[in-house]
């Protein structure tokens, strides 16, 4: 049978979603999830108009079993937590990804026209980088990242910073002069955000971006003009934000000293995070192995017994701030395995499709969104957060669409 795209309205529709999806997610609350509900609502509408599942067309099955298997866990975790009616509230939060499957089969359905996901990036990092400088820079406010918690905001920048950086390469002059500015902004963005992990996951993807540029084999008068320049930007950028940087880093070395040294009476961002860890990897094995204590239900688990200063400040947490020991205590194998899943299986998809074209962006695109989740998940909380989930099933769902898309061309 052969499959009949959508109508023209209707693909006008999701191109601009598209286009404004990436400006709103990180600076309008709500935003994000009204557009992702009309383009579930029209997938769904595809579904029952032309009589088609998402879990039986090849090219979107593997994203939506990924998807739907997620929230399936996530609706375990709950039901075994012994509290379900009052952690009910949270599911909301996931329900991004029962619809993701309804999302991706209106962006397959449709002719995406991919220079509408390019540009909204590059003006969602014109925006952040605005955001900071006149929070911060202008009116010197210290919750300078908008409607969101600054790690989220942080950890959005940077993957938004490399999908612009990645799609730059092949541009005009006139193009690249806009990437320029809207790069510029995104790392600002980046810094401004005051975010350690953050800045530790853009040191890491720039690495990976690098080495995917040395596999396309660049000439290197190239290579070493760009780098030249990137050194520069980075420097000027930093001398700008040079007291908040010098802080943040500094802050961040006297802590892990102190922690190691033996102090544990100071509570930081850095203490709090390797306490939960220590206390986290000396009980896994009191976890029940299937489905964990229940969902968010990790930091009771652990510390609600603790009396100490330290242990009634952690019980307030719902995370561990750190996503593979959370969602292990939350739900067990099921819950942390169907996480891994949804992060390893993409990854793996977009590594064997650059292998036979090391220069299509998508795929690099989708290799970098991959390993910056995974490194969020490292220091922070990952999916549960909104934005966080939002953002990934959108740009996880247009890049592997592309990538079905570009296959079948």
């Amino acid at each position: 049978m052969t499959e009949q795209p959508i109508g023209p309205n209707s693909t006008k529709i999701i191109n601009v979603i598209i286009f404004t999806f990436p400006i709103v997610i990180n600076s309008l609350q709500v935003a994000g999830d009204i557009l992702l509900f009309i383009l579930a609502m029209m997938g769904i509408s595809i579904a029952i108009s032309k009589k088609l599942s998402p879990f039986t067309i090849k090219e979107i099955k593997v994203f939506s079993y990924l998807t739907f298997g997620y929230f399936l866990a996530v609706c375990l975790s709950v039901l075994f937590s012994g509290q379900a009616v009052e952690l009910a509230h949270y599911i909301p939060r996931d329900l991004h990804f029962l619809f993701a499957p309804f999302i991706a089969l209106a962006m397959y359905k449709a002719e995406i026209n991919i220079n509408y996901l390019v540009v909204g990036v590059k003006v969602a990092l014109l925006v952040l980088g605005l955001i900071v400088i006149i929070k911060l820079v202008l009116l010197e406010i210290v919750t300078r990242t908008g409607v969101m918690n600054p790690g989220v905001f942080g950890n959005l920048s940077v993957a938004l910073f490399f999908i612009a950086l990645v799609f730059s390469k092949n541009e005009s002059f006139k193009q690249k002069i806009f990437s320029i500015f809207a790069l510029l902004s995104g790392f600002i963005a980046v810094i401004g955000s005051g975010t350690r992990g953050s800045w530790l996951a853009f040191l890491l993807l720039l690495g990976f971006y690098l080495y995917f540029s040395y596999k396309q084999k660049i000439k290197f008068r190239i290579k070493a003009k760009t780098t030249v320049l990137f050194i520069i930007v980075i420097l000027s950028i930093g001398s700008i934000f040079d007291k908040l940087t010098y802080e943040r880093i500094n802050d961040g070395r006297t802590q892990i000293v102190n922690y190691l040294s033996g102090d544990r009476e100071a509570i930081n961002s850095i203490s709090e995070r390797l306490e939960m860890y220590r206390a986290g990897i000396d009980n896994i094995e009191e976890v029940p192995l299937f489905f964990g204590h229940g969902y968010r239900t990790s930091n009771i688990a652990l510390f609600q017994n603790d009396t100490s200063n330290f242990g009634k400040l952690a019980v307030g947490y719902n995370h561990l701030h750190n996503a593979y020991l959370t969602n292990y205590y939350n739900g067990g194998i099921f819950l942390l395995g169907a996480l891994l899943l949804l992060l390893f299986v993409p990854l793996r998809i977009f590594l064997k499709a650059n292998k036979k074209n090391c220069k299509n962006p998508i795929y690099i695109s989708g290799v970098l969104l991959t390993l910056g989740y995974m490194s969020f998940g490292m220091v922070n909380i990952l999916l549960g957060d909104t934005y966080m989930n939002g953002f990934y099933v959108f740009f996880l769902a247009i890049l592997m669409v592309l990538h079905a898309k570009s296959i079948k061309a």
